[in-house]
């Protein structure tokens, strides 16, 4: 299952969140080599981390660990593409109120063979779109790296590029967009084969649905 985390369900989250920023530190920084700003640090955390994010949240069924997550924030606020990566569409960051940013998506490897990392990743994209309808989001952007792309569009929902590959600190990056349809969901829980909700639903995550 999925945890929603908001930023004011932080502090019943407080070890699984210093463990996802421990595995961004590994996976970013000490395997993809990724510039950030942790130098001494054993957590990778950055500007965006901050009280507009909402992380989604895969942990571990026997002791609650972090195994996968991904950050999320709304493009009406200060988010990455906007920032870091302005320049990066010739028309400019995509915004709007159903609109939200994707970033910092990462899997735990402590032990995990390639079959449970990708049902990890395959949980997570469920749960983006179940969020997605939850909250009358119509879309997310993303920039990711190009050799990632196909892993992206794998899962089954559709993606538009905002730009054309781009070397970006010694990697091809590219800009993109994620549309959630009316058949989204059903798609991708056919081609993935899991048919039931995947995200932890608390009394306040239905009350900011409703």
């Amino acid at each position: 299952m999925i945890d929603t985390i908001h930023p004011d369900d932080r502090h019943a989250f407080s070890t699984p969140l210093m463990q996802m920023y421990h595995d961004r530190k590994r996976v970013f920084v000490d395997q993809l080599g990724w510039r950030l700003k942790t130098p001494g640090s054993w957590l990778e955390l950055d500007d965006y981390d901050n009280d507009a994010a909402v992380y989604l949240m895969a942990r571990d069924a026997a002791d609650g660990s972090h195994r996968g997550s991904v950050r999320l924030l709304p493009t009406t606020g200060a988010h990455l593409m906007e920032g870091v990566f302005a320049d990066l569409c010739a028309e400019g960051p995509v915004r709007g109120e159903t609109i939200w940013e994707i970033s910092r998506l990462v899997a735990s490897v402590n032990g995990q063979a390639g079959s449970r990392l990708l049902r990890v990743h395959r949980l997570l994209a469920l749960g983006l779109v179940e969020f997605a309808v939850l909250n009358r989001i119509d879309s997310y952007v993303l920039v990711a790296e190009s050799q990632r792309v196909p892993a992206l569009l794998s899962v089954g929902w559709r993606v538009t590029p905002l730009c054309l590959p781009t070397e970006y600190e010694g990697e091809t990056i590219e800009a993109l967009q994620i549309h959630i349809e009316a058949d989204t969901l059903a798609r991708m829980r056919t081609r993935l084969g899991l048919h039931t909700p995947v995200l932890t639903l608390s009394a306040a995550d239905l009350a900011r649905a409703a």
